[in-house]
């Protein structure tokens, strides 16, 4: 093992003794950041989100230093697949704003159309925002309740309808909405694995059932 990835640990190691705010947890925390960059161990790349996704990454794991498992990967290993998880929903993030921003189209008195409009001379496009549309008019309804119905913890306020209400389109980071509802960080970590479990499989059901999706073969 390596001389920083052993100090690098037990920096960790200490910084988890202490309660999260506190100025020596803030130290070992200083000094992880200062050994990290440092070694220069971190993914770079030339993109115009790459310092903001750096931060992001930065304030996750100095937050959830207790979710770091030394018999996993080094203290470098685990910051810097997180940097590239967040890099990625930056990269696809910006890939889908791309795709809205498509260049409106004139009229002959130059009058501009919504280029949300130019998806119907596109047979494919109009066929996705319409299932696009039918999926979201499912969602806000919930007509057969199912959705409210499907609460993470006991907790009717954090149902289905309501995460895939945050999840699509924003795709609000999971963080974000785990503050919202004052999640603590047990919580906070099981939120994503009840959204994949049990809210992912009832939009698939609608999906099949709808004919967007072939069904499973058992």
């Amino acid at each position: 093992m390596s001389t920083l990835n052993e100090t690098l640990k037990q920096l960790v190691a200490d910084a988890c003794t202490y309660p999260p705010g506190s100025s020596a947890r803030q130290r070992c925390i200083q000094e992880i950041y200062r050994q990290v960059i440092k070694s220069g161990k971190l993914w770079n790349e030339n993109t115009p989100y790459y310092e903001d996704a750096l931060q992001e990454t930065w304030e996750y794991c100095c937050q959830h230093l207790e979710d770091y498992d030394p018999n996993l990967s080094a203290v470098t290993t685990w910051i810097d697949n997180c940097l590239k998880r967040t890099l990625r929903r930056w990269r696809d993030r910006q890939n889908r704003e791309k795709q809205r921003q498509t260049l409106p189209i004139s009229t002959d008195n130059d009058t501009p159309i919504d280029p949300i409009d130019n998806l119907a001379a596109n047979p494919g496009s109009s066929q996705a925002l319409q299932m696009w549309q039918t999926t979201m008019t499912w969602v806000q309804d919930d007509p057969d309740g199912k959705l409210q119905q499907t609460c993470f913890r006991k907790r009717p306020e954090i149902n289905a309808q309501v995460l895939f209400l945050k999840r699509f389109p924003s795709e609000t980071p999971w963080q974000d909405i785990a503050d919202e509802f004052n999640l603590n960080p047990a919580e906070a970590k099981d939120l994503p694995k009840f959204y994949n479990r049990n809210c992912r499989p009832l939009l698939r059901e609608f999906g099949v059932a709808q004919g967007y999706l072939e069904e499973k073969t058992k």
